[in-house]
């Protein structure tokens, strides 16, 4: 295992409290240990600002010269980005290997990607991270103008190398929106099919994967579980898996990528395609560890992502369904501590602006299997609001369209009648354009 030595800070005219820095330095430790590192200690400094050459002080960094020195670690990592000057001067002051946080989430996500599109994605993050960091490398490009001292092997190697670099990325970036195109089509096409959708969101390690596999075994069908682990971004790739909802209704559940705090500009703009999928369902399940003691942070890092997805288009976040997971792990006390604040969490327009004092918390165990019930009625309550009611008459020589009706929408009441069935149906709007065809195509 490698030895990993972390490094924190605390910016003392932000406001924040110290206790927020620390537990943002012992996540980068957990984040570490899942990239397989051991950490074998940590530093968190107060300061006023960043230090321009080396980010932190000059005896910190003399500091942690002499601990490398002496074998202390080999890997040290900061919690904060590094410019890529301040990472090459700190390459120089200390003997080990000087990363930030944006390299080992990049890193971690380079190990979990399975797919294709996950694998593209992450190599185009890592090389947007790498190009502006060759001119510390190698040395600063110069102007090529000619002339004595402006040619040699060096600057020869960077060119290439840089240049190298750039035409990967851009064919990247093509393969990654021709993916995003086929992913559009696709989603143009479910929208088509009379399936509601829902997206479970959260925090990495929220137990995402674990509710749908435990969703999967109660309502779904018979299929093999996916994933699931203990760790920081266990999973990447987004899977959708069939659920029977209480009504009879089925809904496609998705299970995405993790979000965490600073999570990098890079993976973000890399895989805003996939994270977009979560915005274009139906209902949002927004899963929250109760069990984590810093849930309220960590949901507030969650709508906040979100809301830098919406982009200025039309999906907005008012969808999301707070719910919190891992009751198991709650003694009698904290459950009803959590119960009597849980509606005081979340503010009108924060994005979870349902909740209520007559509203109680949804609480579920997704190993035990509590809660799952009341959680798809919620979801179904949730996808009622989107519907609009109608009658519909079917004459008894159109039949067959029934079975697409139940499955369009939700049948409130049946009357039949001497030459056919009349529904009073709800469905959401966006299928009502379905059930004109499915009317015009089947019906008289």
């Amino acid at each position: 295992m490698e030895t990993v030595y972390l490094v924190g800070t605390h910016w003392k005219r932000s406001g924040s409290p110290l206790k927020a820095s620390s537990e943002s330095l012992e996540e980068l430790g957990r984040l570490a240990e899942t990239a397989g590192g051991t950490v074998v200690g940590k530093i968190l400094q107060s300061l006023d600002a960043p230090s321009p050459r080396t980010f932190i002080g000059k005896g910190k960094a003399e500091e942690l010269r002499r601990l490398a020195s002496r074998g202390a670690f080999r890997t040290l990592i900061f919690d904060d980005e590094l410019k890529p000057a301040q990472q090459k001067n700190l390459s120089e002051i200390i003997p080990a290997k000087v990363l930030d946080r944006t390299r080992l989430i990049l890193d971690i996500f380079a190990r979990r990607a399975r797919t294709r599109e996950g694998i593209l994605q992450i190599e185009l993050a890592q090389l947007s991270y790498l190009l502006p960091r060759m001119t510390e490398r190698y040395g600063r490009f110069e102007q090529q103008v000619g002339g004595i001292g402006t040619r040699g092997p060096g600057e020869r190697k960077l060119e290439v190398e840089a240049r190298h670099i750039r035409d990967r990325v851009t064919h990247l970036r093509r393969q990654v929106d021709s993916i995003k195109l086929h992913r559009e089509v696709a989603r143009e096409r479910r929208r088509n099919v009379p399936l509601p959708s829902a997206a479970i969101v959260g925090y990495t390690n929220a137990g995402k994967s674990t509710l749908l596999n435990k969703l999967t075994s109660l309502y779904g069908q018979t299929r093999e579980p996916i994933y699931a682990d203990d760790r920081l971004f266990a999973t990447l790739d987004p899977t959708t898996r069939r659920i029977r909802m209480p009504s009879g209704r089925v809904c496609l559940f998705t299970d995405t990528v993790g979000f965490i705090n600073k999570l990098p500009h890079h993976l973000i703009a890399a895989f805003r395609s996939t994270l977009e999928e979560s915005l274009d369902a139906d209902v949002l399940v927004h899963l929250i560890d109760a069990a984590d003691p810093d849930f309220t942070g960590h949901a507030g890092t969650v709508r906040e992502t979100l809301k830098s997805l919406e982009d200025g288009t039309d999906r907005k976040t008012d969808r999301i369904l707070p719910v919190f997971s891992k009751a198991d792990l709650l003694s009698p006390a904290r459950k009803a501590r959590l119960e009597s604040r849980a509606a005081g969490l979340f503010q009108a327009g924060d994005g979870d602006a349902d909740v209520s004092p007559d509203a109680p918390p949804i609480l579920l165990s997704a190993v035990e299997g509590t809660g799952i019930h009341r959680l798809l009625e919620a979801v179904e309550e949730r996808l009622a609001r989107r519907m609009i009611e109608t009658d519909v008459f079917i004459p008894f020589r159109h039949s067959g369209v029934l079975d697409a009706l139940y499955r369009l929408g939700r049948v409130e009441q049946v009357s039949h009648r001497r030459r056919g069935v009349k529904l009073r149906l709800r469905l959401e709007k966006s299928h009502w354009g379905k059930l004109q065809k499915i009317l015009h195509n089947g019906g008289p």
